[in-house]
């Protein structure tokens, strides 16, 4: 972890800055700690680990050593379609050099290497195991990229430090989808954009699972209209489409710009 890294952390579950003992993290106010694990900060708590929280992460954590086997070979047999997803929209995500870039769910970091290399990127995710191959992967690329584990609810970031925030693959996932959404949209600056992209599938289910919006998961169009109701209220540009030729949503919205921005 970089040192500059401190200073845009906070504790997700007091609202407070760090300091640093060696390798702990030690909150300002609380005291509380968390472990810097290999470089990788470990700011979970068990608030976090409930339910779907915890099967994915030790779903990830099992599995990660294929993970990336996995899909590959998914793609190569049209079981899949996250490499197109990349290739058509994350890699047209709007960067400009030194962009403050946050991936929520970052897994193996896979969509590092189709985001241009001037951009500054951190990853969070619940799996450390996952954590570890994006470590290796984005070394081995000679790429940079700060890793935090934790869970998507609960982002350890300070308030309106990103200038994009964005998430594949993960919602579906999450324990608390509202919650981790709104999370995204604390972190993100004023003016910034943010971006979730699911399978359509996983919107069907996302929204299943929410009793005031099971109405919404009847069907793909009816999921593609239902997920825009996760945006947190104020949020500008709400919008969603299908991915073409994938079985992928796209979901985004702008966080408010400051009054004369």
């Amino acid at each position: 972890m970089r040192e500059e890294t401190l200073n845009l952390l906070c504790n997700p579950y007091k609202g407070e800055p760090f300091t640093r003992n060696g390798n702990t993290l030690v909150g300002v106010a609380s005291s509380q700690t968390f472990q810097i694990r290999d470089g990788i900060p470990v700011i979970l708590a068990e608030e976090g680990m409930r339910g779907r929280n915890r099967t994915s992460k030790f779903l990830h954590d099992t599995w990660a050593f294929g993970y990336d086997a996995i899909v590959s070979l998914g793609d190569k047999i049209q079981l899949n379609s996250e490499q197109i997803v990349r290739e058509k929209y994350i890699a047209a995500l709007n960067l400009a050099s030194g962009t403050k870039v946050l991936e929520t769910a970052a897994g193996t970091a896979s969509n590092l290497f189709h985001l241009p290399e001037s951009a500054e990127y951190y990853g969070l995710d619940i799996s450390y195991q996952m954590l570890k191959r994006a470590r290796r992967k984005a070394k081995a690329a000679g790429r940079e990229i700060e890793l935090v584990q934790a869970d998507a609810a609960h982002i350890p970031f300070r308030d309106e430090t990103f200038d994009l925030v964005f998430q594949m693959g993960g919602l579906q996932f999450v324990e608390d989808p509202f919650k981790s959404i709104s999370e995204m949209a604390r972190v993100a600056s004023p003016g910034a954009s943010i971006h979730i992209v699911d399978e359509i599938g996983g919107a069907i289910r996302t929204l299943s699972r929410l009793p005031a919006h099971q109405k919404y998961a009847a069907d793909q169009q009816s999921a593609l209209e239902g997920i825009k109701r996760l945006a947190p209220q104020g949020m500008l540009d709400i919008a969603s489409q299908i991915i073409e030729k994938t079985d992928f949503y796209a979901l985004s919205f702008q966080k408010p710009a400051l009054p004369g921005m």
